[in-house]
């Protein structure tokens, strides 16, 4: 209640002091006209095109900063065609006929066949690795030469490794139609 009491006695104080005469005729014409030209010593507020240049310039920055960021990194078969266009060419070629006869190998699986199928699978897994293994150290910029006859090897070994479980498999089955045609005569 005291800052009320204050700010009353305060009005009380200052009455008779307050100017309510009206300003003269035209006062206000005169300010406007004031407000509108330009004062000594000050430079006039012109619009200028640096801040809709420096605003274009920040989302052109934020732009390009976020393409550089969000852009998928190549990957390893990419960057290893990047160095050696042959060694891609190669490695599809192979790795394609790797594929094919894995394919025949999956499709010969019999419950006789599947330890020596489930066997091979886990031998081609492990060359799979070590060939990622080449890829990197190709890439980390060992000796090329090397390398990349190390890669063809580990291919050649693929296709024979499983050249041999085919004719093993090839044997089982003979071996089981030997056995059922001894069996039912």
């Amino acid at each position: 209640m005291k800052k009320k009491e204050t700010i009353e006695s305060l009005f009380v104080q200052l009455q008779g002091t307050f100017d309510q005469a009206e300003p003269p005729a035209g006062h206000r014409d005169r300010f406007l006209s004031r407000l509108e030209k330009p004062s000594p010593g000050v430079v006039p507020l012109r619009r200028s095109w640096w801040r809709p240049l420096s605003i274009a310039a920040s989302v052109l920055i934020m732009v390009a900063a976020s393409v550089f960021l969000m852009r998928p990194e190549a990957s390893l078969e990419e960057r290893v065609a990047a160095i050696s266009p042959e060694v891609s060419e190669t490695s599809g070629y192979f790795a394609n006929l790797v594929n094919q006869q894995v394919k025949a190998l999956e499709l010969e699986q019999s419950p006789e066949t599947q330890p020596l199928v489930a066997a091979t699978l886990r031998q081609l897994q492990q060359l799979e690795a070590d060939y990622g293994k080449m890829e990197q150290d190709l890439l980390a910029g060992g000796n090329s030469k090397l390398i990349l006859s190390a890669m063809i090897r580990n291919f050649q070994t693929r296709i024979d490794l499983l050249q041999d479980v085919m004719m093993q498999i090839e044997q089982i089955k003979l071996y089981k139609n030997e056995t059922h045609a001894t069996q039912t005569i």
